[in-house]
């Protein structure tokens, strides 16, 4: 075995308060719930940094309910943000946004990159006092995996040997590649070396559950008094649609680095209740989900505005299944035909820049020490005539006999007036028609999930600093409920990015993923419309919170004046 030292790819974290500038596991999509909106004043923290119960709590305002507090049951941006503050991973993201110790002390790697040794630190315990062991961990990514859970997170652990075939029913639990051979050591075997594995073990997928808590007669996940958690915070109240509220964990392994008593987290699903929130000091920390143009205009060019770039893409899907977007040409004319610009820089609040490919800029080119973006370039071009003559081509000259179309989107101002945009650039520019329907974002969501849709707003947002974070996004097993791109190209594409996984030749890995995405941009079975960034509104005497490139809020290392 070749011991490895632990130190992980910096994963660009901003230390909101001490730092400024840019910097994002999830999927934007279903960032968001249907929490009511709030006007009333957030509970928890006086102005003064003290709590109800004293100490110093921090409020933080969020959109959205999370959808799950369970690790095993997630695959979501808003759920991810509050578990990576009630729970760690072998692996967690430090203090200047790189790969620190969690629960592992250390790891050791074999010379063919396919097994992990893991040997946990001392003392570590679960959230109710008792003993957290190897076996928490094994009991945990098998349970995510077993078919029965139906975990819609369950691909992350593909990487594990027999993950996937336990998953489809081909393979036995004992199988899977991750065993606790002691309470100390978990040994982990996986289908394929995989460079950016240790970096996996700090997404939520790869958490700790505690079997005793999940298997109880009671619904864990539900209330405070059921719930076992191993991080920095553990839940002490829920609120549905209102409020969680944390407390500082006395059992977190590393509770006396932990400044804060607690975290409030409200839920505001307006920008502007949010706003008036902030500005009569009910709240220290507005997420960017719910800060949009007059908090830009307020705020913008101030200490208290933070921006920062996230390793993700704001997208829309094609319904391809459909008899009228099946053909590549026309969805490449929809795609060609839009001004980014005017969108992105008079609707988006954060002013992100357009896109004009799908892997955001901010992973590297694996054996270049470049950017991936920055080397591969754009894949396509706005071009109004090239689109007009490509409809042409598909027998739809300016837009004469093309259906009109249905585009779904969340009922928020800001992808509203975005898809009004877009509309209107359709039928200006190709004489294409479109319809738009919001929705609720939960049942918007479940729109999406069905198919009921021509296009559909969507996003995604990396785990770890690969292309692969982006591009799998694709894969055949993913496209069947979003873009249904399922045709001989799709084929292809997933077996390219299927064969890169497996591969430790950088050199040829980069190659797949720079014809793979070329592929994606020629089919165009999504519309790239921006590489997104956030912003975060952070009251003054607030240190130390950090939003990482992945797109989390952590608060293990924040303090409040």
């Amino acid at each position: 075995m070749k011991v490895k030292k632990i130190a992980g790819v910096l994963l660009g974290a901003v230390i909101i308060g001490t730092l400024a500038g840019c910097g994002g596991q999830k999927s934007e999509k279903p960032a968001e719930s249907g929490a009511a909106e709030r006007t009333t004043q957030a509970s928890g923290g006086k102005e003064d940094g003290t709590g109800s119960e004293g100490g110093k709590v921090m409020t933080y305002a969020m959109q959205k309910e999370p959808e799950t507090l369970d690790p095993t049951m997630n695959n979501y941006a808003t759920s991810s943000i509050v578990l990576q503050n009630l729970f760690t991973g072998l692996m967690q993201i430090g203090p200047d946004g790189g790969l620190i110790n969690g629960c592992a002390e250390k790891y050791e790697m074999s010379e063919d990159g396919l097994e992990y040794t893991f040997t946990l630190r001392d003392g570590l315990k679960w959230s109710d006092g008792s003993p957290l062991t190897a076996g928490d961990f094994e009991y945990a990514w098998k349970r995510t995996l077993a078919r029965d859970t139906a975990s819609p997170g369950a691909w992350y652990l593909f990487y594990l040997k027999n993950g996937e075939a336990y998953n489809e029913g081909k393979a036995a639990a004992g199988d899977v590649g991750v065993k606790a051979e002691d309470d100390k050591t978990l040994k982990v075997t996986l289908e394929n070396p995989t460079a950016y594995f240790i970096d996996l073990t700090a997404v939520t997928a790869y958490f700790p559950v505690k079997k005793d808590a999940v298997e109880g007669p009671e619904a864990w996940t539900k209330s405070a008094d059921t719930y076992v958690s191993n991080g920095a915070f553990r839940l002490k109240e829920i609120n549905p649609q209102a409020s969680y509220v944390l407390e500082k964990n006395p059992e977190y392994i590393d509770a006396d680095t932990v400044k804060l008593d607690g975290v409030n987290i409200v839920f505001i699903e307006s920008a502007e209740a949010a706003l008036s929130a902030y500005n009569a000091g009910e709240v220290d920390v507005v997420d960017n989900t719910i800060i949009q143009t007059q908090a830009q205009s307020q705020y913008g060019g101030s200490d208290e505005l933070k921006s920062y770039d996230l390793i993700g893409t704001c997208y829309y899907d094609f319904n391809c299944e459909k008899d009228y977007l099946s053909d590549a040409r026309v969805r490449k004319a929809l795609a060609m035909s839009l001004n980014r610009d005017v969108i992105n820089q008079s609707i988006v609040a954060s002013r992100p820049e357009s896109s004009y490919a799908f892997v955001p800029h901010g992973i590297p080119y694996e054996g270049s020490g470049e950017d991936y973006r920055t080397t591969v370039g754009n894949l396509f071009t706005e071009d109004v005539e090239a689109a007009k003559a490509l409809m042409e081509e598909a027998g739809y000259p300016g837009g004469e006999g093309y259906p009109t179309l249905t585009l779904i989107t969340q009922n928020d101002q800001e992808k509203k007036d975005v898809a009004q945009a877009m509309q209107a650039m359709w039928k200006e520019n190709l004489g294409v028609n479109v319809e738009i329907v919001t929705f609720e974002p939960k049942v918007y969501w479940d729109e999406q999930t069905a198919g009921s849709f021509d296009i559909c707003y969507d996003g995604w947002t990396g785990d770890y600093p690969d292309p692969s974070t982006n591009l799998d996004c694709f894969l055949l097993q993913r496209n069947e409920t979003q873009c249904r791109w399922l045709n001989h190209e799709a084929k292809e594409y997933d077996s390219m990015m299927k064969e890169a996984r497996s591969l430790t030749d950088n050199k040829k890995r980069m190659e797949l993923f720079e014809t793979g995405e070329k592929l994606l941009m020629e089919e165009m079975p999504i519309l790239p419309l921006y590489y997104r960034n956030a912003q975060l509104l952070v009251k003054p005497g607030c240190e130390g919170v950090i939003k990482t490139y992945i797109g989390h809020t952590i608060f293990k290392y924040a303090d409040k004046q």
